[in-house]
């Protein structure tokens, strides 16, 4: 950790950092729990996937969050350490024996399944009492980015087979599904609410479990998606109708939804040339997922002077480069940086804080663990830190706020 800095400009000025820095900001991690402890009809499990680091995990629990979605033995252990009164699903549907008995060592009690070999593994290694929690797989098109059931989740025959196994060595499952990663369709949760519910009666199996994944959006520069209080009122209207007259409470394990808003990445400007931009970040490092996601994940972004001043000439489009020797290392998407923008000058690249640090690679040696903590919120061009975006359409949409 680098250090706690009032605004980005007072960490550029003081530390002029040559490699890329991961900036977190812990108040908007609050604020995005909050939203979704008081908003979702249900537990909140956060998953940890997209943002192992402890200070994101103790700002989330001190908001009330305690359910955590682990998928390998590195954040179990990490959640194991950081939050020891954690509560935590082991949602990777394929999983070694020895990841099995890590688990149960430390105390984890519900493993996701998603056929019956991966069920009696997990029986085999993790105990009698554990409680499976079989995964469903959701129909394409469900108007999510990613779609996450081409690797995991039984069709429903597996799903009823798998249930009934369960419940014949004695478990009492639960049931998860996942609608897709940035899904920007309410109706997506709806639909698997009541494909869940019911397969679960023609199976005739009782469950008290239900995890509706995670999926719920951040909101990019181009992101056209209602708010996240329009996805709790359908989940809760689904809720109402299918899940609580079987006696089923509902689990969500947003990660992207909690965790965006709350860090960006700091690259650095190595090379500018008219038509082209060369960053010491780029798809191998903390920007990978833009080059997966492209315009659905444009990401507001800021061009800041060595002195600390919002660069504000007039947006010139170019190509953007990472730091590597590789070709493809470039964002799928043209730049419109200000046309002052020079060497030594510094991009902001806000809705980082899921996925920008764990999906970095190593690739050519270059590389970056650095993070530092920002208590000025985000802000864009032409506009001081202290106001905050808010953008869902192609270009920034800022909202003053008391700084």
């Amino acid at each position: 950790m680098i250090g706690r800095f009032a605004t980005v400009a007072e960490l550029v000025t003081r530390e002029s950092p040559e490699t890329p820095v991961h900036l977190l900001r812990p108040h908007r991690l609050a604020e995005a729990a909050a939203a979704f402890v008081g908003g979702f009809p249900g537990d909140v499990l956060f998953a940890v996937k997209c943002n192992a680091h402890p200070l994101v995990l103790e700002t989330l629990r001190r908001q009330g969050v305690r359910h955590f979605d682990v998928a390998s033995p590195m954040e179990i252990r990490r959640v194991r350490e950081t939050v020891p009164d954690g509560v935590m699903f082991y949602h990777h549907p394929a999983k070694t024996p020895g990841q099995i008995a890590l688990a149960r060592d430390l105390g984890v009690c519900h493993y996701a399944v998603d056929c019956v070999a991966e069920l009696e593994k997990v029986v085999a290694h993790a105990g009698p009492d554990v409680v499976p929690m079989v995964r469903l797989a959701i129909p394409k098109g469900s108007g999510a980015v990613y779609d996450l059931s081409t690797k995991f989740g039984a069709a429903p025959e597996a799903f009823v087979a798998t249930l009934r196994r369960a419940r014949a060595l004695g478990l009492a499952p639960g049931v998860t599904f996942h609608v897709g990663s940035q899904c920007l369709d309410p109706e997506a949760f709806r639909l698997g609410i009541r494909l869940a519910c019911s397969l679960l009666e023609g199976a005739g199996v009782d469950v008290t479990l239900m995890d509706i994944g995670g999926g719920f959006p951040a909101y990019y520069r181009r992101t056209r998606a209602p708010a996240l209080s329009a996805f709790f009122a359908v989940i809760d209207q689904a809720r109402r109708e299918w899940a609580e007259p079987r006696g089923i409470r509902l689990l969500c394990e947003p990660g992207r939804a909690l965790a965006a808003e709350g860090g960006s990445l700091l690259a650095r400007v190595i090379l500018r040339k008219a038509d082209a931009v060369y960053l010491n970040d780029g798809i191998f490092g903390g920007l990978t997922e833009v080059y997966w996601g492209k315009d659905e994940l444009s990401l507001p972004f800021r061009a800041i002077s060595p002195a600390g001043a919002l660069r504000t000439g007039n947006p010139v489009a170019v190509t953007a480069y990472g730091p590597t020797c590789d070709g493809n290392d470039r964002l799928p998407y043209p730049l419109e940086l200000p046309e002052d923008t020079v060497n030594g000058d510094f991009i902001e690249f806000n809705l980082i804080g899921a996925y920008g640090r764990e999906m970095a690679a190593r690739y050519n040696g270059m590389a970056s663990d650095a993070v530092a903590v920002v208590e000025a919120d985000f802000a864009g061009h032409g506009e001081p830190e202290g106001a905050r975006v808010i953008g869902t359409g192609p270009s920034f949409c800022v909202a003053r706020i008391n700084a």
